[in-house]
Parts: structure tokens; C-alpha cells; sequence
């Protein structure tokens, strides 16, 4: 059975008006009367049509296409399940909203040259940022653009629409739990320092252990991913062995030193306690499952869809500044406990 598709033309007969008409009344236009208004919608109603989201978005000048930008390589997005989180939720968006997603996976020699091309020749109507380095000039460069753009990461130029998870708060509730079961000695093992999110969990680390009186006794700067996190865990195991605990600034890097501490041959977590950041499946999956922070990775791709989407419609202000800070959770599982006594 063929199905055809009702075209604005189908509308425009029905009606008995032209296809320009049916136009200006399906994007809102006052250039018709109500009552030729109420008889094209009672034409649209009867005959089912549905208005083609990229035709409309030629005739208003717009692509319909929302860039997203990632300043890392396909190799590194695709091996790390926080991305993958974000993404669907982004996608769930832009797919919902009858628009396309442009993915742009950049080296950072790249990520200039890419952003330079979006705003020359305005591929896209918006564009999501993820993970901007701190001292990355792309930023500023979009907000001079005037193109509609939202960063997922902190952001501390005026007028720019982010959104972010409490970092710190989250990094000193690992290091707090560690400390209230009686771990005295403990390591970190941090992220990219070239990231807010990065520094922001170290700084929460180290609240923790100020409070707590409890000096830092050593710490190793990664990457945020699974290698990084074994060299970390041997490197701080070997030159300081009296540690009992570790906190990990991602669940990867957290993963990855549960494989090194149990080639080191320690017990997981009777000999040394571990802790994550970011709750993806893989924490879950684990032997042991790992203690972790957990951040709502998907919503957070949601939220910045839904707010970039918003601008591009005109529904909120291009350049209002708008920071969204959502909260993260300690969730226990059994990758931590209390220290053994000697």
C-alpha cells in the first residue's frame, strides 16, 4: 500500500487559497485575515499535514543543522562512555525538535580552523560546545559571531549560556567518604588540568582534606582515561606504599587503577579503597562496582539542546547570561571500605 504524503499544496486547494498563504499562516505570519487563518488550519486539520521541519526552516533562512563540537579525536569520544551518555542525550532533543546534528570530533590543531568554517559560512543555526579547554579562544570567538551557542563546561565570559555539574562539591564528597570510613592516607589521581571540570575536582579534593586535617600525600595529573589511571595507580602505589585509598577524578581513570592495584597484587577493596567520578554503566558493571559521583550525564545534554534550541526559535534571549549548576551524588558500592587495622 502506497501512502502519499499531503504537500501544502493539498492544504492550499482545500482551502481555496495560495501556497503562499498557507505559508505565512503554518510560520505564524499576521499577513492573513483570522478568518482565512481558520479555514487553512481546518484544512491542515482535515487532510492530516504535517509541515516538512527542513522546507519551513529554507523558507526562514535557516539550516535546521546544530553543530556540535568535541575538541577531541574520534579514538578518544568513542572509547569513553561519558560521551556517549551526553550524546543520546542531545540526540533525543534535536531529533524531537526536527532538527539535524552536525558531530564535529576535533584534534586540537583542528578545533580553530573548524569553529572559523561554522561561523564563515554558517552551516548551522547553533551550536553545543563540550569539554573547551580553559584557555580556548573559540568561545569568544562565537559570542562575537552573534551565533546562537551553548557550552556544556563552566564558562566565565558575560553573556554565555553553560551548563555543568558541581564539580568540586562532587569530588569533595569522594574524598569525605573516604575520610569518614578512616582512610588517613590517600592518593588522587587527577583529570586534564587544561579543563574546568579538572581543577574544579581537585579543588574539591583538597577542601576535603583540609578539613579533615589530613595532609594530600601525593597526587598524579591523567587525562581522563582508562591508561592514565593505571599509570597513575603504579606510579603512586610504588612511591608511596602506606596509601590506602584512592580518588579518581572519572570512572575510567578509576577502572583503569583497580586493573594496575591488582597486578600490584592488592585486594580490592580490603588493601586499597577506590573512588570514581561520573556514574557510567562501566561503574556499575565492574568487579567490584565502583564507588562513585554520580553526575546526570544525559540530562545534561538534554538541558543544553533544550536551551540552544530555545535561542535558535527566539523563545529566550541570544545573549542573556545563563549558568546552570546541576548537583552530583555519592553512590556507595563495593569498591570502598574501611581501612584494615594493623
Amino acid at each position: 500500500m502506497i501512502v502519499l504524503r499531503v504537500t501544502i499544496s493539498d492544504v492550499a486547494a482545500r482551502a481555496k487559497v495560495s501556497t503562499a498563504t498557507v505559508s505565512y499562516v503554518i510560520n505564524g505570519s499576521n499577513r492573513v485575515s483570522e478568518e482565512t487563518r481558520a479555514r487553512v488550519l481546518q484544512a491542515v486539520k482535515e487532510l492530516g499535514y504535517q509541515p516538512n521541519a527542513l522546507a519551513r526552516g529554507l523558507v526562514m533562512g535557516q539550516t535546521r543543522n546544530i553543530g556540535l563540537i568535541i575538541p577531541h579525536t574520534a579514538e578518544y569520544v568513542f572509547s569513553d562512555p561519558y560521551f556517549s551518555e551526553l550524546l543520546k542525550g542531545i540526540a533525543t532533543v534535536v531529533t524531537r525538535e526536527e532538527y539535524f546534528l552536525l558531530l564535529s570530533l576535533l584534534t586540537e590543531a583542528d578545533f580553530s580552523r573548524v569553529v572559523a568554517a561554522l561561523i564563515d559560512q554558517r552551516r548551522v543555526d547553533g551550536i553545543i560546545m563540550v569539554c573547551t579547554p580553559r584557555d580556548s579562544e573559540e568561545v569568544a570567538r562565537l559570542q562575537a559571531a552573534k551565533i546562537p551557542f551553548t557550552l556544556i563546561g563552566t564558562c566565565y565570559l558575560p553573556e554565555v549560556t553553560s551548563i555543568d555539574v558541581d564539580n568540586e562539591e562532587g569530588s569533595y564528597l569522594a574524598a569525605k567518604h573516604l575520610l569518614d570510613l578512616g582512610h588517613t592516607k590517600i592518593g588522587y589521581i587527577a583529570g586534564d588540568m587544561r579543563y574546568d571540570s579538572a581543577v574544579q575536582r581537585y579543588r574539591g579534593f583538597q577542601r576535603a582534606m583540609a578539613e579533615a586535617g589530613s595532609p594530600i600525600v601525593d597526587v598524579y595529573t591523567g587525562d581522563f582515561t582508562q591508561i592514565s589511571g593505571m599509570l597513575g595507580a603504579r606510579q603512586l602505589l610504588s612511591t608511596n606504599p602506606e596509601i590506602t585509598a584512592l580518588v579518581c577524578a572519572s570512572d575510567l581513570m578509576a577502572l583503569g587503577a583497580i586493573n594496575a592495584a591488582r597486578e600490584m597484587g592488592y585486594s580490592i577493596p580490603e588493601q586499597l579503597s577506590i573512588v570514581g567520578f561520573d556514574d557510567i554503566p562501566l561503574s556499575r558493571e565492574s568487579e567490584p562496582k565502583l564507588t562513585t559521583i554520580r553526575q546526570p550525564i544525559s540530562r545534561l545534554g538534554r538541558l543544553a539542546a533544550e536551551q540552544l534550541i530555545a535561542m535558535i526559535q527566539g523563545s529566550k534571549p541570544k545573549r542573556t547570561r545563563q549558568t546552570m549548576v546541576l548537583k552530583t551524588e555519592l553512590v556507595v558500592r563495593n569498591s570502598t571500605m574501611k581501612p584494615r587495622t594493623t
